[in-house]
């Protein structure tokens, strides 16, 4: 894996430490085992980092960090892909997750539109500054719906991105493997 990549893209121990947040774990973030770069310590943090994104709150960041902490992730790794859902690709996750929640338990689904509403107003709730949007959409979204889908939304992600992970180092370890053993019978004397 290339581990001095992985690395520069992650922010460091310091960096999350100019965090207000995050500046109340410092003790446990202490350990020297949540910032190893290695197979188990990377995986685990996979898949919380990726079931961490998936939370429509803000808190994405807090909730793989606790994660982290209580599995012994690798925690930059975690908290990096919890930008999986950022401005970009909230909407369409969302969208995604209601439309399997509506589908399970068969309500009907809601126009792309209202839920880029729903999300806007859930941000501004979230900080204090706008209405609360569980009251304001009581009858038009399902809240249920809403939950359960990105619940299964984000349970397959983490599976799968972690299975992917875990695939993709072992494809690399071994070809490396394959490779260093190729160059040393290629370099042994021959008689």
């Amino acid at each position: 894996m290339p581990k001095k990549r992985l690395k520069d893209l992650l922010p460091t121990p310091e960096k999350l430490n100019q965090n207000r947040t995050l500046k109340l774990f410092a003790p446990q973030l202490a350990d020297p085992r949540l910032w190893h770069f290695n197979r188990h310590s990377l995986n685990k943090a996979v898949y919380i980092g990726v079931l961490s994104a998936f939370f429509p709150l803000p808190g994405q960041m807090l909730i793989a960090l606790i994660g982290s902490l209580f599995f012994r992730a690798n925690v930059p790794m975690a908290l990096g892909l919890t930008w999986i859902t950022n401005p970009l690709t909230s909407l369409p996750i969302f969208y995604a997750g209601y439309y399997i929640g509506a589908k399970i338990i068969d309500v009907p689904m809601i126009s792309l539109r209202l839920i880029g509403r729903m999300i806007a107003d859930f941000s501004l709730w979230a900080l204090s500054d706008g209405a609360n949007p569980f009251i304001t959409y009581r009858g038009t979204v399902s809240i249920t719906a809403f939950c359960l889908g990105l619940t299964i939304l984000a349970i397959i992600s983490s599976i799968i991105c972690g299975l992917t992970f875990k695939g993709i180092w072992r494809y690399i370890t071994v070809s490396n493997w394959q490779k260093r053993q190729k160059e040393a019978s290629d370099d042994s004397p021959r008689s």
